[in-house]
């Protein structure tokens, strides 16, 4: 149903958690025959934070290790070697030509800029079900790509954009600027 995802929760809520299941499901469960998966952030080594917690879950829990081989920045199907989750950084001038099924995009927050982001969801073009994910806390008032996620996703959750939004899910915990803290 959905084709964009905006998760938008405060820090130490399990967002990396959440995004390395993610990526597991997405990877065994879309039916998706040479499905590419990127974990994606501003770094390769916070990429690598929900990587690291993925390799975690498929190497305690038998039923996934029996269907995923890991390797030191990546995980592939076994018995489909050409799908794949993999980490990569926001140096957008070498991440053209994937042919993603599905990006997560961790603390989008701390993008430097919207290049991997454009990059990315361009990249998703062929698919026929393709999964754009997008997990952040909050950011500072000011021009960014993140924040112009969050205000589109508050605007559809609203009813407030333009044109109706069926496949954007926004999900968003924050307290209002005039909860009693």
């Amino acid at each position: 149903r959905y084709h964009e995802v905006l998760i938008y929760v405060p820090r130490k809520n399990g967002k990396s958690t959440l995004a390395a299941a993610l990526a597991i499901t997405i990877l065994l469960l879309d039916d998706e025959y040479g499905a590419e998966v990127y974990g994606a952030a501003a770094t390769r080594d916070q990429a690598g934070l929900v990587f690291d917690i993925a390799k975690a879950m498929v190497k305690h829990e038998p039923v996934l290790s029996d269907r995923i081989r890991i390797f030191r920045k990546s995980m592939e199907v076994k018995g489909d070697e050409t799908s794949f989750y993999r980490t990569i950084s926001s140096d957008a001038l070498t991440n053209h030509g994937f042919n993603a099924h599905a990006f997560i995009i961790d603390e989008l927050h701390a993008q430097p800029d919207r290049e991997l982001v454009d990059t990315l969801e361009t990249s998703v073009g062929a698919r026929k079900q393709p999964l754009k994910i997008y997990i952040t806390t909050a950011d500072w008032k000011r021009e960014s790509i993140c924040n112009e996620k969050y205000n589109y996703a508050k605007a559809v959750r609203a009813g407030r954009h333009a044109t109706p939004v069926f496949d954007f899910l926004p999900v968003i915990f924050e307290a209002s600027i005039e909860d009693d803290w």
